[in-house]
């Protein structure tokens, strides 16, 4: 019996994808029984995976137009693909290519065509390997094993680190990777970068579990490589002998400089992203319950029913040379090896990631454990929490494409992801909360919500000192509020955050978010329980092939310019004084995406105007917008300030009358929440 039933949404996506595929390369009709019942046979020849797609309905006799036909109306599949490329005829990231593929291919491009195609959807070696059979008489220059045409390592050589194993991948190469496909400046002479360490766990059924070493580009957060991995049933015992090829390397590096394409470049590791756990870790210093846990001051946390740290002022701030000499004892547990890489500060070089301090720390700690779960009177009434995820759920259809999660009831937020802690704090709590909490829960909550708007902005850091008190204020209030044994040792960071903000920049300039994406994708390697470390590998040195190939071909492939418009339509409105104009459904930014209709069809301009997009057409060969103002836009709430300082608007009374506005106008795109009879709009803070 099959895995997966002929009605299975993988089976038919993997199914169309690879008809298509077949009919772009080879027109005869010949070989499409094969195909299909090659996708509905074997298992991974190189054990990685055992009957990944399979299908237990007969292929005789197919109707292929026919079948393309219902696959092509079929909805997505629930899972995406492993790898998300732009299409399959260009795999370049960020780089727009042609579409679709020339009838008269080289052999080479068909090659690197049918690579991509397996490595995108995921195919089983055994599976790419029967196409290569049907393949071969037609095409004598394809090989006839999976293996060589992904070039899939035959051995890798694993080290053993008690009580796993680690594999090496090399801090030069990743960054190398990760210069090519930035597009560096000619000005830059320095190569920054942020290198990541936590855990991924691989199953709930056991301990297995990767402990990677990741990094990226310094403001450059869309890519990640991964320099290292470790995997086993345990942490690592000795973390040092974790970290050792890597500082090794970094040494090196940081002495000697990098030579990418035959320039030199200077080399430093910027900071070190890591949750609390992780980080003490890695420093050899106590852990987040200790007495002396934190990393950015000598303070003595008291117990109160656990370790807590009520004290905001007089704080003593660490610096590198006393850590370095250990001057509070009780805050170490051994000496890093990260100490020897030169240029690193022991506590600058440790920003607080508000991923896991803000967004899991303490934001979970007031919905989950204090407003939901908490005791009385800090805990909400079950006629609030009910009346709060009712008010949670009526504004699941204003999120805007940008967010990749919809609101959820409370009943689920000890399964919220740290994203929607974020959504929540940033967007949606202001509205929902206003007639929930007290005033001065509603205000102690409201401060928190404003630094970090003014904190994730480079445009409003012109206010940082304002955040910094505001920051201030929220913790002592909530100390009062929530007593001090809930001063936890997140609470008691926020205190110290800012200062990391003067350093880095904006908070999405160093937080965790991007390596936290990618640990997925590194999940997504594994496809069974045997040898996660081997197939990790293997996969990686895949893709990283592929990359390569078509890293040569960049040339040829044209950057994609922003904004641009989107599909045509005709469905208007326009404005009464234009008669046949081009159209478009949406426009695309280099950030975010405005489309005629909800839920992302409002802006700001230059000017302050709140716009309600109608639609977007080219006059004088420019797109515009065509879209209604509103008489009415004030402030939403007033304390600890105007709202309307970080761009936060209550909107009424739109004017009926179409305006047209230049896209250039257009400052920022905007979120639209319900709040009673009016709106409320935020701005996308990542665009602002």
């Amino acid at each position: 019996m099959s895995k997966y039933s002929a009605t299975s949404k993988h089976y038919k996506k993997a199914k169309l994808d690879c008809l298509t595929f077949y009919g772009e390369f080879h027109h005869d009709e010949a070989g499409g029984d094969d195909i299909i019942h090659l996708l509905e046979s074997g298992s991974e020849s190189d054990s990685d995976q055992n009957d990944f797609i399979a299908a237990e309905a007969s292929t005789d006799n197919v109707d292929f137009p026919k079948l393309l036909t219902e696959l092509e109306s079929d909805p997505e599949p629930e899972n995406p693909a492993l790898f998300q490329f732009p299409s399959t005829s260009n795999y370049i990231y960020g780089v727009e290519g042609n579409s679709g593929v020339e009838p008269n291919t080289s052999p080479s491009e068909l090659r690197d065509e049918l690579s991509g195609w397996c490595l995108k959807n995921n195919i089983t070696h055994n599976a790419a390997s029967e196409l290569l059979k049907i393949l071969k008489p037609h095409h004598p220059e394809l090989p006839m094993d999976a293996r060589s045409l992904l070039v899939t390592p035959r051995n890798i050589s694993v080290k053993n680190i008690h009580p796993g194993t680690y594999y090496h991948f090399g801090l030069e190469k990743c960054v190398s990777n990760l210069f090519s496909l930035s597009n560096p400046e000619e000005s830059t002479d320095t190569i920054e970068i942020l290198v990541n360490i936590d855990g991924l766990p691989l199953a709930k059924s056991s301990g297995s579990q990767f402990y990677p070493i990741l990094c990226s580009l310094f403001k450059n957060k869309n890519q990640v490589e991964i320099v290292g991995v470790y995997h086993g049933y345990e942490k690592p015992k000795d973390m040092n002998l974790f970290i050792q090829d890597f500082v090794n390397e970094a040494i090196e590096i940081v002495k000697n400089g990098l030579i990418y394409n035959n320039r030199s470049y200077f080399f430093k590791i910027k900071g070190f992203i890591c949750d609390a756990p992780a980080k003490s870790a890695i420093k050899q210093i106590k852990g987040h319950s200790g007495y002396m846990s934190c990393s950015k001051c000598h303070v003595e946390g008291v117990y109160k029913n656990s370790v807590c740290f009520p004290q905001i002022s007089n704080l003593s701030l660490r610096s590198d040379l006393d850590f370095r000499s250990k001057q509070q004892e009780e805050h170490h547990t051994g000496t890093s090896l990260i100490e020897k890489i030169p240029d690193v500060d022991m506590i600058k070089s440790f920003p607080l990631d508000y991923m896991h301090l803000i967004c899991l720390g303490v934001m979970k700690k007031l919905i989950v454990s204090l407003w939901v779960g908490g005791k009385p009177p800090v805990k909400l009434q079950y006629r609030k929490v009910t009346d709060l995820s009712t008010n949670l759920l009526q504004q699941t259809h204003n999120v805007p494409i940008e967010f990749n999660r919809k609101p959820r009831s409370l009943i689920e937020c000890k399964r919220w992801k740290a994203f929607e802690f974020r959504q929540f704090l940033i967007y949606l709590g202001p509205v929902v909360l206003k007639q929930i909490l007290t005033a001065d829960q509603y205000k102690n909550f409201i401060s928190l919500h404003v630094a970090v708007i003014i904190l994730s902005s480079s445009k409003l850091l012109k206010f940082i000192d304002y955040a910094e008190k505001l920051l201030i204020y929220f913790v002592e209030t909530f100390i009062i509020l929530y007593g001090e044994e809930n001063a936890s040792h997140n609470v008691h960071n926020l205190l110290h955050i800012v200062d990391d903000v003067r350093i880095f920049g904006p908070l999405d300039n160093f937080s965790a978010f991007p390596f936290e994406n990618h640990m997925q994708t590194l999940k997504k390697f594994v496809r069974k329980q045997n040898q996660p470390l081997q197939q990790l590998v293997h996969r990686k040195r895949e893709l990283d092939n592929l990359v390569n190939i078509n890293s040569n071909k960049r040339g040829n492939n044209k950057l994609k310019c922003f904004p641009c418009g989107g599909k045509l339509h005709s469905a208007g409105p326009i404005p009464d004084d234009l008669q046949v104009v081009t159209q478009f459904e949406e426009v695309k930014f280099e950030n975010f995406v405005l489309k005629c209709k909800a839920p992302n069809n409002y802006c700001s301009l230059i000017s302050g105007k709140i716009i309600h997009v109608r639609n977007f057409i080219e006059v004088d060969n420019k797109i515009v917008i065509v879209g209604n103002s509103f008489a009415k836009q004030e402030n939403f709430y007033e304390a600890p300030c105007e709202s309307s300082i970080i761009n936060i608007f209550e909107i009424s009374n739109r004017n009926p009358k179409l305006e047209m506005w230049s896209i250039e106008e257009i400052q920022f795109k905007c979120v639209k929440l319900d709040y009673q009879d009016k709106f409320v709009v935020f701005p996308l803070v990542h665009t602002v």
